[in-house]
């Protein structure tokens, strides 16, 4: 019910002032909690780029899309790895060259518990894909999102970041001490000390972007799939678990709900505003990620 009402008052807005439909990308848009939200920015009237590795997986979740809102041209499928610099450079390449305005971006896609392994550019896989390679995705779209009438940025952290008493930086290159769940916790702290810190620089520079950050749940979804036990704990568990269409929710009210236009900043579970833990409210610790993801990327906020 909620989630119909949300796409009937987005849908209501989604034509921009030159006529043109408002834009939404969403990373790993092809699986889980990505399809549904990419579904639900469709039916609100969104044409949404599903960013995702695997184009073959992107191109049938467009097809899936398109059958279940008999919308045949409301979506694109583009090419992103957020392992890989390049990969994110050329997509940004790309969409600035199709002409693309942007008004929502959810970095949805993700990695957990995995074997080590590092990115393109040398840095822990989950730590560089769940916030590195967001980072600079997002900082490389912002120009956009800064001239949409009110544009938004949706991050997927995770409960997981009240594990994390912060992040071990001198541990984010090799695999000295890797955890695969330790450092998955490191990266979902991640997400939300760079929300606050965005957050931070939007509203010095009198920007209507707004930034938040939502943990889905605990949902039976692809996220898991490194893992054979966790694989078997959700098979057994995928009653209780939630769907990821349940899941969705809060990425969904986020990116489309009226009732979060001037906010900014939060951290929110089942669409209720949350208190994440004492070092992710910690301004030092936001400060000290800005710094470490512009060192790493050589990025920086550029409106």
């Amino acid at each position: 019910m909620r989630r119909r009402l949300w796409i009937e008052q987005a849908r209501q807005r989604s034509v921009r002032r030159d006529s043109k439909p408002k834009v939404a990308v969403v990373t790993g848009g092809n699986t889980g909690l990505g399809y549904e939200t990419a579904l639900a920015l469709v039916e609100a009237g969104y044409f949404t780029i599903i960013a995702c590795r695997n184009l073959e997986s992107g191109a049938k979740a467009a097809k899936r899309i398109a059958m279940a809102t008999d919308k045949t041209d409301a979506t694109a499928v583009m090419e992103l790895d957020l392992s890989s610099p390049a990969s994110i450079d050329a997509f940004l390449s790309v969409f600035e060259a199709r002409g693309y305005g942007l008004d929502v971006l959810v970095n949805n896609a993700g990695v957990m518990d995995i074997p080590y392994s590092e990115t393109m550019d040398g840095y822990e896989m989950q730590f560089g894909v769940n916030h590195l390679g967001h980072y600079r995705l997002t900082l490389g779209l912002l120009p956009l999102l800064n001239k949409a009438e009110q544009g938004r940025v949706v991050v997927l952290s995770s409960v997981a970041l009240y594990a994390s008493d912060g992040i071990p930086y001198h541990l984010l290159r090799g695999n000295k001490h890797y955890s695969r769940l330790g450092h998955y916790s490191h990266s979902k702290l991640a997400n939300f000390l760079f929300t606050k810190a965005l957050d931070r620089r939007l509203r010095a520079n009198r920007s209507r972007v707004t930034v938040n950050a939502c943990h889905p749940g605990a949902c039976y979804t692809e996220l898991f799939r490194y893992d054979p036990f966790m694989i078997l704990v959700t098979i057994i568990g995928r009653w209780i678990m939630r769907t990821p269409a349940h899941g969705a929710l809060s990425s969904i009210y986020l990116a489309l709900s009226p009732e979060v236009d001037s906010v900014s900043g939060e951290y929110f579970f089942d669409t209720i505003p949350r208190t994440p833990s004492k070092v992710a409210l910690d301004k030092d610790a936001q400060e000290l990620l800005w710094a470490k993801s512009v060192q790493y990327t050589s990025t920086d906020l550029k409106l």
